[in-house]
């Protein structure tokens, strides 16, 4: 390969990784997929997107705006989070915020390790690339073991994240500014099982092992962040490993979010209303409960997942195609 082609590939290769952080970056801020409830009580007309509901990585937004019509005028946009949770626990399926409690907590720390995997890819030198791995497993591992485990540690964990157990759990600051994360995720996760169904042996079931899962989740990024650090200065497959976990987000993301779907349709509480069979919710495309019809669509978001896939598949690739024409 002659000096043009290389410094061409080699500004390529860079651009590929730059956009890659970039859409990580923004997707993290931005929803990643999207729920709709319709029913003959929501008709077009006032609900003309149904009770809908964004899916962020950190939090659950309310996906409803103002309607203006000439039969309708609002001056609030309608809480679709607390119209889709009433609908839900007529048949038993417990809160949203009951879903996903600490990937959400976690989340900061997860993007960022796989930020620092990114940017530990693009380095060629091994000795710089060994550096900054260690120190960015360094600083997450201090960060994550802060927020979790002292008191005020909440105020460490996304902005997102906060604002949604404080809205949905009705707090003002000075209720929670001494949790730490590991206490939040406790708070918010027996709020959302207790809301509806005040069954104590049943929420002090479940909210143990949603503790004993938070914890394993803190000690596996450590163990993540020690072997990446390990991994990068003596084995030499590591380096792939640094662009096959980034480009696999939106695979992960599609296995985390049907888990969850399985996981509220098959945990129907026996208070319910009425009584329906477990079921698996509708993952992609549109479904139907009862007189209800679900709409499960991915977001800009999602879109953006594909792009750090994609850029990091591409990178990858002519990482690889470098490497075989060194001769290593």
């Amino acid at each position: 390969m002659n000096a043009d082609a290389n410094a061409k590939q080699t500004l390529l290769f860079r651009l590929l990784i730059v956009a890659a952080l970039v859409c990580l970056a923004v997707a993290y801020v931005s929803p990643i997929w999207w729920v709709s409830l319709k029913a003959p009580q929501y008709p077009e007309v006032a609900f003309p997107q149904g009770i809908r509901i964004h899916f962020h990585v950190d939090k659950v937004e309310n996906g409803c705006q103002i309607i203006e019509s000439a039969e309708k005028t609002q001056t609030e946009r309608l809480n679709c989070k607390h119209e889709m949770d009433a609908i839900n626990h007529y048949v038993g399926m417990y809160p949203i915020a009951a879903g996903g409690p600490v990937e959400r907590a976690f989340s900061p720390f997860l993007f960022s390790l796989l930020g620092l995997m990114i940017v530990a890819f693009a380095i060629p030198k091994k000795g710089l690339q060994v550096g900054v791995v260690a120190a960015g497993s360094l600083g997450i591992a201090v960060w994550m073991t802060m927020a979790m485990f002292t008191k005020g540690g909440v105020l460490m964990l996304s902005p997102n994240y906060i604002g949604d157990f404080v809205g949905t759990m009705d707090l003002d600051l000075k209720d929670y500014a001494d949790w730490s994360g590991f206490v939040v995720i406790d708070e918010s996760y027996r709020e959302a099982l207790g809301r509806y169904f005040r069954d104590m042996q049943e929420i002090g079931h479940r909210s143990g092992i949603m503790n004993a899962a938070a914890k394993v989740t803190y000690w596996g990024i450590l163990a993540a962040l020690a072997v990446l650090s390990f991994g990068v200065w003596k084995w030499g497959f590591t380096r792939w490993v640094l662009v096959i976990v980034p480009a696999l987000l939106p695979v992960f993301f599609v296995i985390e979010y049907s888990a969850w779907l399985w996981w509220f349709g098959h945990n129907l509480h026996e208070m319910a209303a009425f009584t329906i069979k477990p079921f698996m919710p509708t993952v992609f495309g549109q479904g139907k409960v009862a007189q209800f019809s679900t709409h499960s669509y991915p977001h800009y978001g999602f879109a953006l997942f594909a792009a750090v896939g994609v850029s990091m598949a591409l990178a990858g690739l002519l990482e690889l195609k470098r490497t075989r024409m060194a001769g290593h």
